[in-house]
Formats: C-alpha cells, structure tokens, sequence
C-alpha cells in the first residue's frame, strides 16, 4: 500500500511540472513582415522636358520607382534588387541581351543616347521617348514576400509597350517560388487557370453580334500558364501581359485563382 501511495505521489508531482511546462512554454510568433519603401529613380534628357506633354518634341523620361528591402537578410535584399533592376534594365537595354545586361545608370544612358541619335537622324520627327515602372506589394507576411512590377514605355511607333513581373521569394530561403512547387499537376492547374481567364474576360470571346471581341485560343495565341505568377493570401495571382496569349489589342488580363478551386492539387 505504500508503494502504490508513493507511486501516486510522484505521479501527482510529475503531472505537476509537465502542466507548468506547458504553462511556461509560449507559442511561437508568426514571422513579422519585411519593411519595403517604394524607391524612385527619374531623370530626364531634353529640351523639351519640362514642357507640358502636348507640347514635347524632343525629350526621353526615365521614371522608375522599384521596391528596396529595409530589413531582412543580406541575400532577401539582393534577391529582391537584382530582379528589380534586370526589369527596369529591360525597358532601357532593348538591344540587351538578359544575360549581358549592362548596370542600370549606364543603360540609361544607352537609352538616352539612342534617343539622340533618333533626334540627329530625323531631326523634324516627334521624338518623346518615355519608360516607367510602378512597383506593388502583392504580399508580405514575413514567410513569403510577392512582389510586382508593371513596366511602360513608348518611344514612337504603333502603339506603347507594356508588360509586368510578378515573384514571390520564400523569405527565409531568399528562393524564388516556382509552381511547381505549389500544385501536384501543372496541367491541372492549367485548365483551372483558362477556366478562371474565361470567367474574368467574357466580352473576348463573344461573337462580334454579341457585343465581344470573337476572340478563341489557337495555334497563334495558345492559352498556357502565366510567365508571371505569385501567391496571394487567398490563392495564386496570375497576369497576362500582351501578347502572352492574346494580340496586343485585348491588353493585359489579371486574376486570383483561390485556393479553394485548386484544393486538390494543392501540395
């Protein structure tokens, strides 16, 4: 009888101290978001420039703004720079190559010399040469950071270009997230992807009768899954640039597919 008093004893106390461990033991915090700021870089070169745009003749505009990290670690804030500028170099570097980009400053000057030489070359030609970037923080919330970056520029011709990058970094990695990574099956997702293209654009692919553009995916433009694509809170956001899978007349087409349509593919 003593031994089993003695044995209920010593349960009683080691109950004791598991129940204020657990007491002691604090949950761990969610990771905190990073701190961006919107950083802006604009230079201009011309003597028109500070005209007001109906009257510019002989200009070229550089106004890039781009995210910078305040926080995190070395390699978060050297991911995040080096993809900003190669996208900001793209709208500068035309004649580049991605791979032989040269640094930012001296492709804008590249940019505004070419733009000289247009003026030498045709000296009676309008020549307003403009490219731009406009930074967004699609999410941040301290595990992963998703990022975007729509770009302009025109410089005669047709009509302007533009187009977007879209990345999401896994912050404690400073790796940049793949689909592949997130679904089992990229076909999958792909059927889910033109279903939800469908939903958000409906006028495209009316009959002209109908009001739409009698817009359909073909052998030209075949529907495939998004160069840009990030994770949002409630799924993944997808962009369609133009061109991607459309002429440039249907523009850019954007969309999140939630989660809860890609439940079972999801890993």
């Amino acid at each position: 009888m003593k031994k089993y008093s003695h044995f209920l004893v010593v349960l009683v106390i080691c109950i004791g101290f598991l129940f204020q461990s657990c007491k002691n033991e604090k949950p761990t915090p969610p990771p905190a978001p990073l701190t961006i700021e919107s950083v802006n870089i604009e230079r201009k070169n011309g003597p028109d420039c500070d005209k007001p745009d109906s009257l510019i003749v002989n200009c070229a505009h550089v106004n890039f703004s781009y995210p910078q990290l305040k926080d995190g670690s070395d390699s978060m804030r050297q991911a995040v720079d080096a993809w900003a500028r190669e996208f900001m170099i793209s709208w500068v570097g035309m004649s580049e190559e991605p791979d032989n980009f040269p640094p930012l400053d001296e492709a804008i000057t590249n940019f505004f010399n070419m733009h000289q030489e247009q003026v030498k070359e045709m000296p009676d030609a309008l020549a307003y040469y403009v490219a731009e970037t406009k930074d967004t923080v699609l999410l941040n919330d301290g595990k992963y950071l998703t990022l975007k970056l729509d770009g302009y520029s025109y410089m005669g011709g047709a009509h302007p270009n533009a187009s977007s990058s879209v990345v999401t970094f896994e912050v404690a990695t400073a790796k940049k997230i793949s689909l592949d990574q997130l679904v089992t099956e990229l076909d999958a997702l792909k059927k889910a992807a033109e279903k939800k293209f469908r939903e958000v654009r409906p006028e495209l692919f009316k009959s002209e009768n109908e009001g739409g553009s009698g817009f359909e995916f073909d052998e030209t433009f075949e529907f495939k899954l998004a160069d840009n694509i990030g994770l949002v809170k409630d799924g993944i956001y997808f962009i369609y640039v133009p061109y991607e899978v459309g002429p440039w007349s249907i523009g850019a087409t954007e969309f999140v597919l939630p989660y809860s349509e890609i439940q079972q593919i999801r890993k």
